[in-house]
C-alpha cells in the first residue's frame, strides 16, 4: 500500500479508496501514541458507519479509546483476524493492520479528508500543542516550588459588650 495514495481523518485514521469501496485502519502515529494494545473491538459486516460516530474500540495498558469513523457507508468486510494478532496492527498498521472495508455511496465525502502532506503537518501541530503544554507545565511547577508557603493569620474576634 502507497501512503501517498492515502486519505487521512482528524482521529488518525487512513482510508484507501478501490472503486466504491474504502478499507479503513489506523495510523502509526496513533498507534504509538496508545503504547502496549490488549483488545479491540470491531464492527460487524452489513452494520453501517456514520461520520464521526463510533464503530469500535482500541484498548491499550493505558487508555480505552473510539475509534471514530472518517465517513459514513455500510460494512462489507472486516479483518477480525486482526483482533487475535494484535502484533500485526502494532508492527504494520498499513498493509494486513486494516480495520474494515466500507461500501460508500458518496465518494465526494473523501475530499474533507487530508492527504498526507496534510496529515504530517496535522502530526507537528499536534506535538508543537503538546510540547507547549509540558513547558508551560513544567514552569508553573518551578515557580510552585519557589513559592514560600503563605501563613495564614488566625482571625481575632474582639467582642464588645454592652451596657
Amino acid at each position: 500500500m502507497k501512503k501517498e495514495n492515502l486519505k487521512y481523518s482528524l482521529d488518525h485514521n487512513w482510508v484507501e479508496l478501490k472503486r466504491k469501496v474504502v478499507t479503513i485502519g489506523v495510523t502509526d502515529y496513533f498507534i504509538d501514541e496508545l503504547g502496549d494494545l490488549i483488545d479491540l473491538c470491531l464492527p460487524k459486516v452489513n452494520e453501517d458507519i456514520l461520520l464521526g460516530i463510533s464503530y469500535g474500540e482500541i484498548e491499550s495498558l493505558n487508555v480505552l479509546h473510539d475509534l471514530m469513523a472518517p465517513l459514513n457507508g455500510e460494512i462489507v468486510k472486516v479483518n477480525s483476524d486482526l483482533i487475535t494478532t494484535l502484533r500485526v496492527l502494532q508492527k504494520n498498521p498499513f498493509d494486513d493492520g486494516w480495520f474494515i472495508k466500507v461500501r460508500i455511496a458518496d465518494p465526494e465525502q473523501l475530499d474533507a479528508l487530508m492527504d498526507e502532506d496534510e496529515y504530517e503537518e496535522y502530526k507537528k501541530s499536534i506535538r508543537k500543542k503538546g510540547r507547549k503544554k509540558a513547558k508551560a507545565k513544567k514552569g508553573k511547577d518551578k515557580a510552585d516550588k519557589k513559592k514560600k508557603p503563605e501563613r495564614k493569620k488566625k482571625a481575632v474576634s474582639k467582642s464588645k459588650s454592652k451596657s
